[in-house]
């Protein structure tokens, strides 16, 4: 959603308490941080409700303010909600026994005796300004400089002061992290290494290497072949016969795994320069990432600059502008799913033959193990023209004009241009672009949202009334360009015999007008919040009335519990609708026009965008909150509750019209679920602290409609294996290939002996999880901190195509395990219904390769028996960091942190080659489907902190 301030950015931050002064006075201290990015909240203000007094926070985030047992410390910004903290009398480690009252300010002296005092005053002395004009008395501004007077010269009608030039305060800090990636064995699917290319020749196993354009790996045993050293294009030992009829050198299991060992680094680089009314700011950032295969590299840029005005308290109008570039280039990107068919091809490999003896033969052909069906890597590494370039640069202005103590005015300009070209291009005689084939794809689009927020408030004792209106006005333009060209000469990206092109070019007003009144009543405990929203735009259609609702109660005063801290019920209820984008990013159809045999001539240019035809999606939305606070003995417990409830009408997905996509309203779906969160903390006591959070939530979803003719509604994968919408079940259900039952449910069982393949696609899996769970802890003790992150899914079903096409080649080790299973009785029934007794063996070489167990079903096997438990767990991130810098104003380091960390260190997984956040070719509907998808990599290194 467009220009929605988060709630509550500020709210998490530590409070460390400092006492000073008498019994029910001190200094409360501490460090805002935002609850987004964990990042420090400089310029913001700190002021005791009722008065004048306030501080703000600094580079760090950090702030201190002398205050007393009562008062309420208001904690606000531009652009975020303002929250209020009371003070009580454990911040500053006393009895919290102790009865006080509520700070309230002095009323202004404004009796006719004391004006005309001021009148009869010696005029020969210096004039006290009126308490009504003066720019410096304490009733309006508590920021008087008196440190920074120079001099006082005392004229007859005023009195001048000299001021020394303010101070300016500097930040230099760097930070960096180098470190390695791999991926583990475990983490990959387990090959063979026993078993040569081949198959059934003349009643027996036999090797056929490339030549006879066999692609199964269901010869012989490896140790029973040997080389004959004659000259072979495929192999620089020769070719492989039996034992006794070579020149004794024994057959190798090569290795063909296209993994290596990568570099990755970070290094950011900041300075910024400040005075008690402005900080400026310099940020650069730069990444380089190596690829998996230690082959290319991926690099980023990123510069920003930006200027913050920190004076709330002299100036009416305050503003802030950023400015920021980023330019990022990759070498090696999963376009048209070029790294998933770069481990199909690696994986289908068989053992008996080594890709990296070259891509090439003599004539400059291919070189591969079965060259009319799949590519040797080495060709596609080295005769790729792939890269894929991005570029954004976003400037933003905002002002914020105080009209009066209770009416401020706020303004924000933001301008967004990004480009992105995605290239590819693969030679002739690649197999699935024998012709060769060469893409160019431009997106550029142009972002200008302009903001305008009127925010009053009115506060009484009891109560506090916030009414605010915004309008905020979004034009999007998209230039779109597509290039292809096929019928290449070898090796050759020049003078195609054909060429396609398509251009769009769009643009989009949108409007959106919010009207929200907000009412607190503070001795009951209550917050009502009322709004409505219209949106208005100029391609789809308007919607006047979207209204909200939110009510908050604070129960904590109606329990009188020591340990108790917070206590809040509350409940939203809201409607809005969803605005789509010019370009539809979503790219999950693409490969529902093809089966998984076809995928090497997978490309993703059948590309959406938004019509007039399109609905806006509505949105439904409810749930009810609960939060508990305790304190226990020295430590903190938050615990919360949600339970929401939202639906979605309209909603937007690609259909198949004619070969074709088309973007169209086609189906309602609800989603309903629990999260839970519970927080433990203790401040920093005795060179020792901690903060532990465990996130649990559980959703379900459900179809309510379809707006189309069709029964179900692919989304992502396959024609042949795919996510669906069905009315009445989950979102996302997998629907393949199952093998037949009977009326009874029992598997029936063929007259060859082995189970029947039903005639209609059915559903197989639901990839949605039972939950999902996150442990996340620090420890800090002395100048050590300890941080981890723990991943934990229950469920949620996966299909693992990968496994079932590595089967059928027999390249996996199950496939090495059970091909010599020997009179298995499979379970089930025969036509007639009467129990299976017909034995049979995996692989018979008197019955040639078609019937082998695998190879029978053909490529992608019976899609059922690839669906595998999506469980896991991931140690996702763990660091320890050592601090050298001391915790004092003096010090010339302000931090000085070194330390080691790691990325999906452990990752236990219910079968072999998952990877829990991966997706179909990395697309958003493509989630529970692996067919050849990048493995999850493990990540080591070392980071760096200086701030000076």
């Amino acid at each position: 959603m467009r220009n929605q301030y988060h709630p509550y950015l500020f709210l998490f931050f530590f409070l460390m308490i400092v006492t000073h002064g008498f019994a029910q006075q001190g200094t409360v201290s501490g460090i805002l941080k935002s609850d987004v990015d964990g990042l420090p909240l400089p310029g913001v203000s700190i002021v005791i409700k009722g008065t004048n007094k306030g501080v703000q926070t600094d580079f760090d985030g950090n702030y201190k303010i002398d205050c007393k047992i009562g008062d309420i410390l208001v904690f606000s910004s531009v652009g975020m909600k303002s929250t209020e903290v009371k003070v009580t009398a454990r911040m500053f480690g006393m009895d919290p026994n102790i009865k006080t009252k509520a700070q309230e300010p002095v009323a202004k002296i404004q009796t006719e005796a004391y004006a005309n005092a001021l009148k009869e005053l010696n005029k020969t002395s210096f004039e006290v300004p009126s308490f009504e004009h003066s720019e410096r008395t304490f009733n309006k501004n508590n920021h008087f400089e008196y440190r920074r007077i120079k001099a006082m010269e005392i004229k007859p009608d005023r009195v001048e002061l000299t001021y020394f030039d303010p101070d300016i305060y500097y930040e230099i800090g760097y930070s960096s992290f180098t470190s390695f990636q791999f991926i583990k064995k475990k983490n990959l699917p387990e090959l063979q290494t026993s078993f040569s290319q081949g198959a059934v020749s003349n009643n027996k196993l036999s090797f056929l290497g490339p030549e006879t354009g066999n692609p199964f790996s269901y010869g012989p045993y490896l140790r029973t072949l040997e080389f004959d050293g004659s000259s072979y294009p495929y192999d620089v030992n020769g070719r492989l016969v039996t034992l006794g009829n070579g020149n004794g050198i024994p057959a190798q299991a090569y290795d063909n795994s296209i993994l290596k060992t990568n570099l990755k680094s970070h290094h950011n680089l900041f300075f910024k320069i400040s005075t008690e009314d402005w900080i400026l700011g310099f940020d650069y950032n730069y990444d380089m990432d190596e690829d998996a295969f230690g082959r290319e590299a991926s690099t980023k840029n990123n510069l920003a600059l930006t200027y913050k005005n920190t004076n709330y308290y002299r100036k009416r109008i305050k503003w802030d502008t950023s400015l920021r570039y980023t330019d990022q280039f990759n070498a090696q990107p999963n376009t048209n799913g070029f790294i998933n068919n770069l481990f199909l091809n690696s994986w289908t490999t068989p053992t008996s033959f080594e890709n990296s003896q070259g891509a090439t033969l003599n004539n400059q052909t291919q070189r591969s193990y079965s060259p009319l069906r799949f590519n040797n890597p080495e060709w596609l590494f080295n005769y790729n023209k792939n890269a894929d370039h991005y570029q954004l640069f976003l400037g933003s202005i905002q002002n914020q004009f105080k009209i009066s103590d209770d009416l401020q005015l706020t303004s924000k300009i933001n301008y967004q241009h990004t480009n992105n070209e995605q290239n590819f291009g693969l030679v002739a005689q690649t197999v699935g672009f024998e012709n060769g084939y060469l893409s160019q794809k431009n997106i550029e689009k142009n972002t200008l949202i302009a903001n305008v927020n009127l925010n009053y408030k009115f506060e009484e004792n009891n109560y506090s009334l916030t009414i605010n209106s915004a309008i905020d006005y979004g034009y999007d333009h998209l230039k779109y360009r597509f290039n292809e060209a096929t019928g290449f000469n070898d090796f050759s990206f020049s003078n195609p015999n054909n060429k396609n092109s398509n251009v769009h070019d769009a643009s989009m007003h949108s409007l959106r007008v919010l009207n929200e009144a907000s009412l607190e009543w503070h001795h009951l405990g209550l917050e009502l919040t009322l709004s409505n929203s219209s949106f208005i735009s100029s391609l789809q259609k308007n919607h006047y009335v979207l209204p909200t609702g939110y009510l908050k109660l604070n129960l904590i005063e109606l329990f009188e519990i020591y340990s108790l801290d917070k206590l809040y019920l509350s409940s939203r209820n809201s409607f809005d609708v969803k605005e789509m984008p010019l370009f539809y990013n979503n790219q999950s159809h693409n490969s529902l026009v093809m089966s998984p045999s076809e995928t090497l001539r997978y490309t993703a240019n059948q590309d959406l965008f938004l019509n007039d035809e399109l609905q806006l999606e509505k949105k439904i939305y409810h749930d009810v909150a609960a939060t508990i606070g305790l304190r226990v003995w020295d430590i903190t417990v938050d615990f919360g509750m949600t339970y929401f409830y939202s639906k979605h009408k309209g909603s937007v997905f690609p259909v198949n019209e004619g070969n074709r996509f088309q973007l169209r309203n086609t189906a309602d779906i609800q989603n309903n679920g629990v999260e839970m969160s519970l927080e433990l903390m203790r401040y920093r006591y005795n060179n020792f602290g901690f903060t532990s959070q465990i996130l649990f939530s559980t959703y379900r979803s459900k179809v309510l409609d379809l707006k189309i003719p069709q029964e179900r509604l692919a989304i992502a994968g396959f024609s042949t294996v795919s996510k669906n919408l069905v009315v009445g079940q989950p979102a996302g259900v997998i629907y393949g290939s199952a093998y037949a039952r009977d009326a009874h449910g029992n598997q029936i069982i063929g007259a060859h002996g082995f189970p029947l393949v039903a005639s209609e696609l059915q559903q197989i899996g639901n990839p949605t999880p039972d939950f999902n769970l996150s442990f996340s802890n620090g420890l800090t003790w002395k100048r050590f901190q300890l941080n981890f992150v723990i991943d934990f899914q229950k469920g949620g079903d996966v299909w693992n195509g990968t496994q079932n096409v590595l089967n059928y080649y027999g390249t996996s080790q199950q496939s090495a395990q059970e091909r010599d299973i020997k009179d298995y009785v499979f379970a089930g029934v025969n036509a007639q219904g009467h129990p299976n007794t017909i034995p049979v063996d995996f692989y018979n070489p008197s019955h040639g390769i078609e019937a082998n167990r695998f190879v029978r079903y053909g490529f992608e096997g019976v899609t059922k028996d690839a669906i595998e438990d999506g469980s896991y767990i991931n140690l996702k991130s763990v660091d320890i960091t050592y601090s050298f810098a001391n915790q004092n104003n003096h010090s010339f380091f302000r931090a000085f942190d070194l330390g080691l960390y790691a990325n999906n260190l452990f990752t236990y997984t219910k079968y072999r080659g998952a990877s829990p956040y991966s997706s179909l070719y990395d697309t958003h509907s493509g989630q529970g489907l692996n067919f050849f998808n990048t493995p999850i990599a493990t990540e080591i290194g070392l980071k760096l902190n200086i701030k000076i």
